[in-house]
Order: C-alpha cells, then sequence, then structure tokens
C-alpha cells in the first residue's frame, strides 16, 4: 500500500510540474520596456538611433522597423537641409549677380532619395506578444555610420577635383558650365551625406553645395543664347519653352543680332498617325 501511494504521489509531482513547466511555456514573457521607452542604458540616445518595428514574423517586424527609423531620419535630415538651404543667385539685369537669401536652393528631391540609404542598423531586441505578433528595435551606432558616410564623402571629394583639374585649361563659358555641373552633382551628393551626420553627431555641418552652386550661376550670366526654331507649327510655344528653361539655368536668351556666345537650333516634325478603325 506504501508503495502505490509513492508510486501515485511521483505520477501526480510529474504531471505537476508538466502542467507547470507547459504553462510558463506558453504565456509570453511581459512587454519589455522598449516598446514604450526607445532608448534605454545599453542603446542610449547619444550612442544609437533607434527604431521600433512590428510585424507577423520577425523578417516584416524588421523591416518594418527599418522603415521607422528611415522616415524618422528622413524627417530629421530635411529639416537640416532647410537650414543650409540659403542662399539663391539672380541676375539684377545689368549684367551683375545679386545674391538674396531663401529656402529655395538645393534639391530637396535628391537630398531626400539619398537618405533611402542608412547602413549599420541591426535588430537588437526582439519580443513576441499573446497574438504571436513580433516587435523588434534596431539600433544603429552614430559614429560608426558616420565614419561609413565621411569614406564615401572622401571619395567624392575626388571626383569634384578632378573636375576641378580638367577645368583649368578649359576657357569656352559653356564648355565649363557643364564641366562644372558634375561638380555640383557630385557636391549635392555630398551634401545629403553631410546632412546625415549632422543628424547623426549632432554637429553642425557647413554648406558646400552653395559655393559651387554660385560659382556655377556666375558662368550662366555670361553665357548668351540665340534660340532658333524650324517647325511648321507650334513655334511660339517651343520657342516660349526652351527660354524659359534657359533663364532658369541662369543663361541669357538674346535675338540673333545681339552677338550670342552660343545658338540653340530646335528642329520639330510632327506626322499624324492614321489608325484604321480608329
Amino acid at each position: 500500500m506504501k508503495q502505490y501511494r509513492q508510486i501515485y504521489f511521483l505520477l501526480l509531482l510529474f504531471v505537476t510540474l508538466f502542467y507547470s513547466s507547459g504553462c510558463s511555456s506558453l504565456t509570453p514573457a511581459s512587454p519589455p520596456r522598449w516598446l514604450d521607452e526607445l532608448y534605454d542604458k545599453q542603446y542610449n540616445e547619444d550612442t544609437y538611433l533607434c527604431a521600433v518595428g512590428s510585424g507577423s514574423s520577425r523578417e516584416k517586424a524588421s523591416d518594418a522597423a527599418r522603415s521607422s527609423l528611415s522616415q524618422v531620419f528622413n524627417s530629421q535630415v530635411s529639416s537640416v537641409t532647410t537650414l543650409l538651404s540659403l542662399s539663391t543667385a539672380q541676375d539684377d539685369g545689368t549684367g551683375n549677380m545679386k545674391f538674396t537669401e531663401q529656402s529655395a536652393l538645393m534639391d530637396q528631391g535628391s537630398v531626400t532619395s539619398s537618405t533611402d540609404k542608412i547602413v549599420g542598423s541591426e535588430v537588437v531586441n526582439t519580443y513576441i506578444d499573446e497574438n504571436a505578433r513580433v516587435y523588434v528595435r534596431v539600433a544603429l551606432h552614430r559614429k560608426k555610420t558616420a565614419e561609413l558616410y565621411q569614406k564615401e564623402i572622401n571619395e567624392l571629394d575626388i571626383s569634384i577635383m578632378d573636375v576641378r583639374r580638367a577645368l583649368i585649361g578649359t576657357t569656352e563659358p559653356l564648355k565649363r558650365y557643364f564641366m562644372l555641373q558634375k561638380a555640383v552633382s557630385f557636391a549635392r551628393r555630398q551634401q545629403a551625406l553631410y546632412d546625415q551626420i549632422q543628424v547623426l553627431l549632432k554637429k553642425s555641418q557647413d554648406s558646400i553645395v552653395i559655393p559651387l552652386e554660385r560659382e556655377l550661376a556666375e558662368i550662366a550670366s555670361t553665357v548668351k543664347i540665340a534660340v532658333t526654331v524650324d517647325s511648321l507649327g507650334d513655334h511660339q510655344v517651343l520657342f516660349s519653352a526652351y527660354s524659359q528653361k534657359l533663364v532658369e539655368l541662369g543663361f541669357s536668351v538674346v535675338p540673333l543680332d545681339a552677338n550670342p556666345s552660343a545658338y540653340l537650333d530646335l528642329q520639330y516634325r510632327s506626322t499624324p498617325l492614321e489608325l484604321p478603325d480608329s
């Protein structure tokens, strides 16, 4: 009898342990603090840039977190860019360039698209709630990521210097304009990276695009272009459209007898299409 009681007691203990262990494995842990407080001692805001995302799987949650990080990053970079976009150039009508202060110099579209490239983020925490929804926290090390961006900036510096060297032996204004335009393109990419570094390190960065934009505008102000149109129709429409674009680039549009430095010859032909049963 005593032996049966021992066996019964062991079975009861085994069943109790089994159910208790099963319940503990099925019950999710309490929500971590980083769901409500993004930064903590391990991942503090001075060292990291963090974001949280959720999804039906860890992969989808990671994608959502990185998307959230990108949105936060882009909004901060856009505000920085607005502060840096201060100067623009305009011909005052006498051949001199007048610089005014406004926030329309930089190409906001190119800046925003470049910030989609955020490197160095990693998933540092994962949590699954009672509904099997996955939450992750991603962290971006500010200093290490800034070093990666600085390396790319240095490579763009080399490209800009190559353009500068090619400009030394070039005197024709229109050719100088299009050559310098390449350097401006490199500088805009640099500026976008500098903006990201400013967000990461919380240190102001000088605008490198504005001086090149000014130099480009000064070259454009010396170029006078005569526009001719060879078209059976829409002559004035084509002339106005192309003339407006040239003026937006900083060039002067002049008549043929005004000693232009360059000519733009437009040739336009149209042929109607006759489709059967149309």
